[in-house]
Order: C-alpha cells, then sequence, then structure tokens
C-alpha cells in the first residue's frame, strides 16, 4: 500500500522561492469616505482648508507623496 503525498509536502520538498530584489512595489489604498464626491470635497474643505474642491488639488498631493516614496527607495 502507498501512501499519497499532500500537494503541501511535494511543494515543501521540490519548490523554492529565490527572490533577490523587488523590481516594483505597489501601493494602494481603500479609504471608504473618497469614494464618493461628497467625501472627496469634504477632505479638501475641511482637512486641507480649500475654500473650494477641485481636482487640481490632487497633483500636489500625489506629487508629494511620490517623491517621498523615492526618497524612501534611495535610501
Amino acid at each position: 500500500m502507498s501512501v499519497t503525498q499532500s500537494v503541501a509536502a511535494i511543494l515543501q520538498e521540490k519548490v523554492t522561492l529565490d527572490s533577490e530584489s523587488i523590481d516594483r512595489m505597489y501601493l494602494n489604498v481603500y479609504v471608504p469616505q473618497l469614494q464618493s464626491p461628497a467625501g472627496v470635497a469634504h477632505f479638501f474643505r475641511r482637512q486641507r482648508g480649500a475654500t473650494f474642491a477641485s481636482s487640481a488639488l490632487m497633483a500636489p498631493l500625489t506629487t508629494a507623496f511620490v517623491a517621498a516614496l523615492e526618497r524612501f527607495a534611495r535610501t
């Protein structure tokens, strides 16, 4: 009678993972309150102190975030 091995046992014996570096890193953030126009307007008006909500206000935040990630990666 033979004993059947589990998939986990076979993988443990035969498969190895070797990672030298991370090529790309993706960061996805989900904030439910910012998924509606009213939530975005509230964020820019109340949290950021803008007179009115505008999509033009998003670019500086995104640019600063990307720059911070790049500085972190270089460090």
